[in-house]
């Protein structure tokens, strides 16, 4: 009896927690992508159309994700070299003049992230997202893993969406399942050419 008793308590405590609001956008958006291999030069607002208000590495601000200062940037653009596998990232204010650069690498799905921790990279899908993951499996009081994402994509109407994403799945006390997952999305405007 204290078998049965056991396994229903452990059950009834586990947790599953999925957090989406914006899914059916993401998948409207996403299912209509534009590859971003049509063009090999970009340029979007630095500043979320309407932020989700949620709080991590990047919300809202593209010069943060992509770690170019500018307090006075108005724009982003993404240069792409698609045969030296680089991104060449620029902050650019409202008269046009460059605040800051930062290049990528840029990985295909099989390469391992650069070890210096200096060398920002995303991978470049085939399917033209660029993906940033952040993987961190550290043992406390569950045995588990935290991950974070970030895809990149064009949308039909050539602005940048990011979905990030953010979970964790693990044993709490090493007796109780849990698992979590929250995603958001970010529309950034296409900025005008100049």
């Amino acid at each position: 009896m204290r078998g049965p008793s056991v396994l229903f308590i452990v059950l009834a405590l586990s947790g599953c927690v999925v957090h989406s609001p914006q899914m059916a956008q993401y998948k409207a958006e996403y299912s209509n992508r534009q590859d971003i291999h049509s063009h090999s030069l970009y340029r979007f607002k630095a500043k979320s159309v309407k932020s989700s208000e949620e709080k991590y590495w990047g919300a809202g601000d593209l010069t943060e994700f992509f770690y170019v200062k500018g307090d006075k940037t108005s724009t982003v653009e993404l240069k792409l070299d698609y045969d030296s596998k680089t991104m060449h990232i620029k902050s650019i204010d409202s008269q046009n003049r460059t605040l800051d650069e930062r290049t990528f690498v840029l990985l295909d799905g099989s390469e391992e992230k650069p070890s210096d921790s200096n060398v920002k990279s995303l991978y470049l899908t085939k399917d033209g997202e660029l993906i940033r993951k952040v993987k961190n499996c550290t043992p406390d009081m569950s045995a588990g893993c935290q991950w974070w994402e970030h895809r990149l994509f064009i949308t039909q109407n050539g602005d940048l969406a990011v979905q990030y994403q953010q979970g964790g799945a693990g044993m709490l006390f090493l007796i109780v399942p849990f698992y979590t997952n929250s995603s958001y999305l970010e529309i950034f405007p296409r900025a005008p050419d100049v």
